[in-house]
């Protein structure tokens, strides 16, 4: 299964400063029961090869892995891998790559023979993943299949995947938006229900497309119900329940639905389609720029200001949102708070040492949050998963990894202090959460800045069982990905 090695997503969170060793082998402590061709395991080694989701399969060699990595961005990357597949047409990070390549020219002239193609190689590392007992890329093909104008390839797979998987939820996630495309609702709607039944625990993802799919229908009543989540904090959730209750005509309880939602919107505005021109119940909700709209607060007739449509601006919030997609997409809602929290920890503590030794070299400079986060997480050889531009904004992730409104309210809660470090249970107040480290939340907790005392055990370094260039003190189990396979390294900072 796609989980199968999440174990290793923490060990890829950190790569290694230019000349220094790994001290110990995550990779052979995780993997020990996966066979790797001979030398694999060492050179995966503090690589992006080390995700959990990008470990190679039995039958990839370190030729083909090589070849891979120095093909990725390369001015010849189109034609290098032709000439990898030519040779090793059973390598899914060989087809994958190509896949890459072919829609990175598709995005550029919009030639949908070149969608076509890279379809076909998704869907062969697809295919071959399978053969090993992983779903894999999903949300990739799916939008490949759409840009290709053939959406049934996609639909086919995810039949595949179900039936050796049924209990999948991207998978039934992705061919059931595949399916609400293609105008067959009764199949997506069966899809869509098949994705919220088996969706991990605080993902929201299946949950909010499936309320959309019903809202666009006009069946208020229903997305109503769906958007009514127990025990769950659920900003944008909370945003399309308060939307149903006023197109029923509920426009006081919509408004207290909306109140949850505020805040957030701010970083993260809802949809434009969603809009109620002149709503009296929307005011001070931020919405998305529509395609040919100029963004501007006006005054509406009855001389109040009506909600504000604007691009969604690029914020700290933002940012960490794309880096827990680009390092912890497909993992449970435990493995992408563990992300942003080693994050917000280096952001606010920069460079660690022990012993007088600096065993993590951070760039937290910057006068603003902003500037900090940017820094942090698009500094070299901290986060291997994102690409960022010149302004230190990230704009993608270097897989197939997308933002999600899960990685949305996850971003928004660790970097408000909403929710608590999955280590130790400590909220940026100092309080410890009084549920289990992974669901709990942080009353009160708002600050952005406070970081733990120095000898608290926290989650600025993210690892797996081996100590970390003698920063480790020792370790300890927690939730992290959603299971007690995840450890973080207590260590003092600063020191």
């Amino acid at each position: 299964m796609k989980k199968l090695f999440s174990i290793m997503l923490a060990a890829a969170l950190l790569l290694p400063p230019a000349g220094m060793e790994w001290s110990g082998s995550a990779v052979a402590t995780a993997a020990s029961d996966k066979k790797f061709q001979p030398g694999v395991e060492e050179f995966i080694q503090g690589n992006y090869l080390g995700h959990a989701n990008e470990l190679p399969d039995p039958n990839e060699s370190v030729e083909v892995l090589q070849s891979y990595l120095t093909a990725k961005g390369s001015p010849k990357e189109l034609d290098t891998f032709k000439n990898l597949v030519k040779k090793f047409p059973d390598s899914r990070h060989a087809n994958v790559g190509l896949a890459m390549a072919y829609y990175n020219e598709f995005a550029a002239t919009k030639d949908s023979k070149l969608a076509k193609l890279a379809l076909q190689h998704e869907l062969k590392a697809a295919e071959i993943a399978l053969t090993y007992g992983k779903v894999q890329y999903t949300g990739w093909i799916k939008q490949i299949a759409l840009d290709a104008g053939t959406p049934e390839a996609a639909v086919a797979f995810f039949d595949k995947a179900l039936a050796a998987y049924p209990g999948d939820f991207e998978a039934a996630l992705h061919k059931a938006e595949t399916l609400g495309k293609m105008g067959k609702k009764a199949e997506a709607e069966a899809s869509f229900k098949q994705a919220v039944d088996h969706r991990p625990a605080g993902n929201i993802d299946a949950h909010a497309s499936y309320a959309e799919f019903l809202l666009e229908q006009g069946r208020y009543e229903e997305a109503a119900l769906n958007t009514i989540l127990i025990g769950e904090s659920a900003y944008y959730i909370s945003f399309l329940h308060g939307y149903a209750l006023e197109k029923l005509g509920k426009g006081e309880e919509a408004q207290a639905h909306y109140a949850k939602f505020a805040e957030f919107s701010q970083s993260f505005p809802a949809p434009a389609k969603f809009k109620i021109e002149r709503s009296a119940y929307q005011l001070g909700l931020s919405f998305e720029q529509p395609v040919g709209a100029v963004a501007s607060a006006k005054m509406s007739p009855d001389n109040t200001l009506e909600a504000v449509i604007m691009p969604e601006a690029t914020t700290a919030t933002t940012n960490l949102s794309w880096a827990v997609t680009c390092e912890a997409g497909g993992e449970t809602v435990g493995g992408m708070r563990m992300v942003g929290w080693s994050i917000r920890q280096r952001v606010n503590r920069g460079s660690t040492k022990v012993n007088g030794t600096t065993c993590l070299s951070v760039t937290n400079s910057g006068t603003t949050m902003d500037d900090k986060y940017g820094n942090v997480i698009c500094q070299s050889s901290q986060y291997s998963g994102v690409t960022c531009n010149s302004s230190k904004d990230v704009t993608k992730c270097t897989n197939s990894n997308v933002r999600t409104t899960t990685t949305n309210q996850v971003a928004f809660d660790v970097y408000n202090g909403l929710v608590p470090d999955p280590y130790t249970g400590y909220c940026p107040t100092g309080t410890s959460s009084s549920t289990t480290y992974c669901t709990a939340t942080c009353t009160g907790a708002t600050n952005n800045t406070t970081s733990f005392t120095v000898k608290t055990p926290h989650s600025f370094l993210a690892y797996s069982h081996a100590p970390l260039w003698g920063c480790a003190i020792n370790a300890g189990a927690v939730c992290g990905n959603g299971g007690g396979d995840n450890y973080f390294d207590y260590n003092n900072a600063n020191n």
